[in-house]
Formats: structure tokens, C-alpha cells, sequence
């Protein structure tokens, strides 16, 4: 028996093929036995489980005093799986020196002190380890390997420097000492890339001042990884195993005479499953575009967010204005719209049902459409489920939508509940806020979808983009009691004219990362952009093994590194992500080529500053013709080679055709036009009716129309940048309105081109 087919008959041989579904930890010996299963080495040992006979620690001393080293070392430990911290308990001790006698009195001294100590119930047996040469606490020499079941994302591995100095390495790293790697997917190419590339790791597979030759080859330790990787998948929540091993920490694993020993270990080995997903999925099109819908929650005297909604429902431009209903138990109509006394007088079923009657009056209702077949989905709007402390409600309504799915047909898809609802362009409006507090106006973005968990921050992306980008589909999902985001992920992946799916996410589902990973794969390979707001980075504690895993690489690094590994962009603040939702929608179809940038700004602290933040941009050299016009029309005291600084005092015909030239060189790919705006030689400002000035923006000349029409005449990705206060404000939304995305700093510019330009 060995390797991964052998696993489930070891675990079935520790745990019992008939254990109950619970979580059990691996004591040390066992975690080595499942190391070694799997091609890994651990330390030579001896094992003398607790109540052997006579006969049986004589056995036992004579193997554990044939691990004793050149010096007379040996060291004794205690097994105990629940024996969280051995040595601040007594169960660790190094011997020098000891006979038969005196190994078998040591071995009785330890159980005495750790019955005295209040463990000795816990100590399974005593365990003699030989001293693996190596030098401890020296960078390079000891390796954290950690394989973790993340709830979401399922297997990871976890690198970083190991040994008793781990955990201050991390906190001396700020969290910069460990690697996180994905296992879906993980190939041994990208495993040495990330080793070869760590700061700190590389000490260990390359020669260095510490060392002339690497304490440990690569492969040795992508061996090891990979190994680990395959028991997670095959003992994870989605693997074909019925175990899942939720966490296996090696640490130290050493680098010893170039072998890769396991020292210590630790584990817990569970039966936990990811749940099913048997949503009907295709019914997600009903929800963003249906033709038909019922709203229940609705006031007949008015003000309510029901009756709010069902007034957006009556302006939307789909189709569903002309087939809505209310159901309410008095009222004939309201609003001219037609009313029903209950679900079940609904004239069949309907695309979509907004449910906006309190908590407690939901179970009820989504009862009865599901029981009634009377809706093909569902928007639930109120909250005080889960995030209340209302648990059983929420899964009290997740069971009848469950029932539903089980059913022929799959019954209804559900948004919410504590959702603000959705706003599909083109088809209808359910957010519960009146127009004249946050107009839809038409604007580009057709080619985007905004999944958010949270409905705040859609309200304030619609209110801060108003009339710039109206998105193919605003999306608030709330506490995912039946879709998911990775659900509507799946669902755009599939949509052609998506090009862009960005993510607002606070959590996820059990499972439902590792589909999300799964679909924005897809996406990336049919060439759509995937972008994340992963909310809630604080690291959660491990209710794993008592490890060092979760301190140095807590829930948000892990997400983060399955998400960058499956193609996603991940935005590390909200106003990244509002950058990078921008300049994806807009600059959406231009081909960035090799990212060779052109620069242009009349600032020099631009232009330094850029250089500081072109991340993978590269520089472009101009070419001869370019440089040439840029000498032409530049005045002499400019500096006129990238990055362009044409300085105050170039005007806005010098600028724009400076502008005009860089974007037409073969040598650029990308542009950075840039202009501090308050100079006087430019003319960016609205008329001034007053006669104060003679700039006019709306004119034929001005610096907005100029740019507007190089970008529209241009196929290149190009961003401005307008670095000044709210008078400009017009400036910037007149090149926004034409497509080009505008930000006020050149950093946050250059940080989202060199997004964009990423394969």
C-alpha cells in the first residue's frame, strides 16, 4: 500500500471505516505514516505505545538505542494527539548518554511528570526520535510545509520559514515569510517559479552568502509540495475520498545532507462535505430579464420600500412593466397595477417575485410560490436572517428552496434575503430607492456586470458613476441563502457580450470558492476580466491543528492566492477596485500589446512619480519620427523623451499634438496623457458667461474635445489623468462620457493600466 490509492485504507485503518462523522486529530506517528505514504521522509523513530508489557519495552528500548547519534543524543517525546504544546507540559527531552535502564527510567520519569501535570489521560504512548543533523533557527535550514483545507477554496499549501522562530519570521514579514499555492491546477513549473521568486524561501533551494551550495535542490522540495497537493485533493471536501484532511503541518521539515525530513507534524483528518449544488442555474436568465413579475410587501398608502419598488418596476424599459402584479390581501390595484389576494391567485407563474414583506412573514411566502410553482425567481429583500442571529429562519427558507430544486422543473432561484435588490440595464429596476435619489441615467458598460454582496456599495458605484457606466447588470446578493456569486459568475462566463465581471465579496459559501475559482478560469481563457473586492482580511483562528498554518497565513491570503492563481485581479482597497472596474469596462476590446507606455504630463512630479509605479509597464523608447514631432511642436525647455514633462507653460495645441504623437508611435502600446489642469496655457474650463476668461471646454480646440477625439480615433488603451480640484470636474467627465477613463492621481493610472495590460 502506498501513495494516494493507499490513503483511504490508512485513514480507514486510524480513524475506523465505520467512524462517526467527526473530526479527529493525527497524533505525530500517524502524521509521519502518512508522510511517508506519500514518498515523504520523516525522522527515524520508535514508538512504545502506553500499558506495553515488559517484553515490549524492552523491543522498544533496544530500536530507540539504535537511533542514538555519534554524540550519545536521543531524543524522547510524548504522543498525544490532544497534547497541544509538548515541551511547556514536560513531553520533550533530550537524552545523552542513556543505556536500556536508563532509557526505560526516563520513559517512566516523563509519564509521571505528565501525569503530575494534570495530561497524563491524553499521552498515548512515548515515541524515541533520532537527531536529524541540521542547523536549527538559521534561515534556509527549516521549512514550514503545511497542507490546509480552506472551507471555501478547498486544498492549499502553506510554505514559510519553519522551525521555533516561525512565527516571528511571519510577524518580522509582516505575513511576507510564507507562500500560499493553490492545489487546484498546481503544476510543478509554476511551484518552482514561486520558490525561485520567494525572498525568503529561495534561501532554501539556491546557493546564496548564507550558502555555497543550496541547502536543498527545487525538486526536492516541489516534490514535497506536490505531494501534499494531491493528498488535499484526493482527501478534500470535492475529492473522491469520503476523508478530508482538513490540515497536515510539518514544522520544521529540514534540509539534512539534501533530503527534506519531516521533525514534527501534526494533523486532523474529518468526513466534512462540501454541499451539493443543484441549483437551476439557467434560471438566472428569467432573473435578469424577465417578462413577467408579481411584487408582495407592496403599501397601498404608499412610501414602503415594496411600493418603491414596485413604481421602479412600472418606469423599467423591459418587458416586465407590462405583465406585474401585486399581491395584497384587500387592495383590486394600486398604482393601475392589478392585484391578487395570494400567491396562489397569480395567473400562472411569473419570471420574477420580489418578496419585500418582513423576515418573519418570508418562509411563508417563498413557501408558497415554491409550493405553487409560481415564480421562476425570487428577489428576497428584507434582512434579519442569518446576519440577525434568525439561523433558523434562514435555513428553514434555504430548506423549501432546497425542496424546490429536488423537484422537476428545480423549482425558483433566489436573491437575498438582506439584499437591495437588482437593476438589469435595459429590463427593470427592484432597488427600494426612488429615481430622483439615484438615477439610472444611459451610459457605457453594457459590457459589465457588478456582483455585490453589499447593496451600500452599489448604490454609491451607481450614484458615483451616473451617466458614465450603467452596467449590463447591478447585482446585490446578500447572504447567498441559495445563488451565489460563483453562481453568477457562472452564469456571465457564458454571456458574450460580458467582457468584465466584477466582484464584491465578503464571504463565501462552503465550497463555492472553488466554483468561483472554476468559472473565472473559464472566463480568463475566453478573454474575460475578472475583478475581486475580497472584504474581511482579518486572519481567522484555526480550528484546524494547533498550527502555526492559520496565524502566518490566515482566510483572506489564502483567498487571495487562489484567486491571483485563477486569473483574477484582485483589488487590495475599494478605490482600486472602482479603478480597475473603470478602466477595464472602458478600455474594454483595445489591444495593449506589450504595454509599452508613452507618458506625457506638464508636471515634473509626475513624471517622476510614474516611474516609481509602472509595476510590469514598459517603458517605450520613441521612435525616430516621433521624436522628431515632439521636437517640433515641444518648446526647447522641455524634456521631450518618455516620460514627456512639456512643463506649465506649453499650450493646448503643443500639448494635444504632443499627445496626438505619442499615441500614433509604433514604438507605444499604451498612454499615460497627463496635464496638471490649473496652468493658464491650457483650456479646459467652461465658458465663463461672465466673460472672466476665454476658455471654453464645449469649444472645437479646447484640451477635453482635443483628447476625446484622439482617444475615439485611436484602437490603443490610453488613461488621463487630471490632478486638481472640483472646477475641473467637467473636464474629467467630458472625457469620461467619451470612453477614456480619467483619474486624479498618475500612480492610481499607472496602477490600473498595468492591470489592465496583464495577460
Amino acid at each position: 500500500m502506498s501513495g494516494i490509492e493507499g490513503m483511504d485504507r490508512y485513514l480507514d485503518g486510524l480513524v475506523g471505516a465505520g467512524a462517526p462523522d467527526r473530526a479527529r486529530r493525527l497524533n505525530e506517528p500517524e502524521v509521519y505514516g502518512l508522510l511517508e505514504l506519500l514518498g515523504l521522509e520523516a525522522c527515524p523513530r520508535a514508538v512504545l505505545p502506553m500499558g506495553a508489557g515488559p517484553a515490549a519495552r524492552d523491543r522498544w528500548a533496544d530500536d530507540a538505542l539504535a537511533l542514538v547519534d555519534r554524540e550519545g543524543r536521543l531524543l524522547l517525546k510524548a504522543v498525544g494527539r490532544e497534547i497541544l504544546h509538548k515541551t511547556e507540559v514536560g513531553g520533550v527531552r533530550v537524552l545523552a548518554g542513556v543505556d536500556r535502564a536508563g532509557l526505560l527510567a526516563a520513559a517512566d520519569a516523563m509519564v509521571a511528570a505528565l501525569e503530575a501535570g494534570g495530561v497524563g489521560d491524553l499521552v498515548e504512548g512515548l515515541m524515541a526520535a533520532a537527531f536529524v543533523p541540521h542547523a536549527a533557527n538559521r534561515p534556509g535550514q527549516e521549512v514550514l510545509l503545511s497542507l490546509r483545507q480552506d472551507p471555501a477554496f478547498g486544498p492549499c499549501i502553506v510554505l514559510g520559514l519553519g522551525g521555533t522562530l516561525t512565527e516571528w519570521y511571519g510577524k518580522g514579514r509582516g505575513g511576507g515569510s510564507t507562500l500560499v499555492l493553490p492545489a487546484a491546477g498546481l503544476e510543478r513549473g509554476q511551484v518552482a517559479d514561486a520558490l525561485l521568486a520567494h525572498p525568503w524561501l529561495r534561501l532554501v533551494v539556491t546557493p546564496s552568502r548564507l550558502y555555497v551550495e543550496a541547502p536543498l535542490a527545487v525538486d526536492a522540495l516541489v516534490d514535497a509540495v506536490m505531494a501534499l497537493a494531491a493528498a488535499g485533493a484526493h482527501c478534500g471536501p470535492g475529492g473522491p475520498s469520503r476523508w478530508t484532511l482538513e490540515e497536515i503541518e510539518i514544522n520544521p521539515a529540514v534540509a539534512s545532507g539534501g533530503r527534506l525530513v519531516a521533525l514534527d507534524g501534526v494533523g486532523l483528518v474529518s468526513q466534512r462535505a462540501w454541499p451539493a449544488a443543484n441549483r437551476p442555474l439557467g434560471r438566472i436568465a428569467n432573473l435578469l430579464a424577465p417578462r413577467s413579475a408579481a411584487v408582495l410587501g407592496v403599501s397601498a398608502k404608499g412610501g414602503n420600500p415594496g411600493r418603491i419598488i414596485l413604481d421602479n418596476l412600472r418606469r423599467s424599459p423591459g418587458a416586465v412593466r407590462e405583465h406585474l402584479w401585486v399581491v395584497h390581501p384587500t387592495e383590486t390595484a394600486i398604482d393601475g397595477v392589478p392585484c391578487v389576494p395570494d400567491v396562489a391567485s397569480l395567473p400562472g407563474t411569473v419570471d420574477l417575485a420580489v418578496v419585500s414583506v418582513p423576515a418573519e412573514g418570508a418562509h411563508a411566502a417563498i413557501s408558497d410560490l415554491v409550493a405553487g410553482d409560481k415564480a421562476a425567481s425570487i428577489i428576497l429583500i428584507p434582512g434579519g436572517f442569518a446576519e440577525a442571529g434568525q439561523v433558523d429562519l434562514a435555513r428553514r427558507i434555504e430548506d423549501v428552496l432546497a425542496a424546490g430544486h429536488a423537484q422537476p422543473g428545480g423549482g425558483p432561484v433566489m436573491v437575498g434575503g438582506n439584499c437591495l435588490g437588482i437593476v438589469s440595464r435595459d429590463q427593470y429596476n427592484t432597488f427600494f430607492l426612488p429615481g430622483y435619489k439615484l438615477p439610472f441615467r444611459p451610459g457605457r458598460g453594457a459590457n459589465l456586470a457588478v456582483v455585490s454582496q453589499s447593496g451600500a456599495y452599489l448604490v454609491t458605484f451607481a450614484s458615483n458613476y451616473d451617466g458614465i457606466i450603467l452596467p449590463r447588470a447591478s447585482i446585490s446578493f446578500g447572504n447567498q441563502m441559495d445563488l451565489t456569486v460563483a453562481d453568477f459568475l457562472e452564469h456571465f462566463e457564458a454571456v458574450p457580450e460580458v467582457e468584465v465581471v466584477a466582484c464584491y465579496v465578503e464571504g463565501f459559501r462552503p465550497g463555492d470558492g472553488a466554483r468561483f475559482l472554476a468559472a473565472a478560469r473559464r472566463a480568463r481563457a475566453r478573454g474575460q476580466r475578472v475583478i475581486i473586492f475580497k472584504a474581511g482580511k482579518t486572519a481567522l483562528g484555526a480550528q484546524a491543528a494547533a498550527s502555526h498554518t492559520a496565524s502566518l497565513a490566515g482566510d483572506y491570503a489564502v483567498a487571495r492566492s487562489c484567486l491571483v492563481a485563477a486569473g483574477v485581479t484582485v483589488a487590495e482597497s475599494l478605490d482600486e477596485f472602482e479603478d480597475l472596474i473603470k478602466t477595464f469596462t472602458l478600455l474594454a476590446g483595445r489591444d495593449p500589446g506589450r504595454g509599452r507606455t508613452g507618458i506625457i504630463s506638464n508636471a515634473g512630479f509626475e513624471c517622476s512619480t510614474v516611474m516609481d509605479r509602472l509595476e510590469d509597464l514598459e517603458l517605450a523608447v520613441f521612435d525616430a519620427a516621433t521624436q522628431a514631432e515632439l521636437d517640433r511642436v515641444l518648446p526647447s525647455f522641455a524634456h521631450r523623451t518618455n516620460p514627456i514633462d512639456a512643463t506649465p507653460m506649453t499650450a493646448t495645441d503643443p500639448f494635444c499634438t504632443s499627445c496626438e504623437a505619442v499615441l500614433a508611435s509604433p514604438a507605444v502600446d499604451v498612454a499615460i496623457l497627463s496635464a496638471v489642469p490649473v496652468t493658464p496655457a491650457l483650456d479646459n474650463l467652461p465658458a465663463d458667461p461672465a466673460g472672466g476668461h476665454g476658455e471654453d471646454l464645449d469649444g472645437p480646440r479646447s484640451q477635453g474635445t482635443r483628447l476625446a477625439a484622439l482617444f475615439a480615433a485611436s484602437a490603443k488603451p490610453a488613461v488621463a489623468v487630471v490632478d486638481s480640484g472640483g472646477i475641473y470636474d467637467p473636464l474629467c467627465r467630458r472625457l469620461e462620457e467619451a470612453g477614456m477613463p480619467v483619474f486624479r492621481k498618475i500612480d492610481r493610472a499607472a496602477r490600473a493600466l498595468a492591470a489592465f495590460c496583464r495577460s
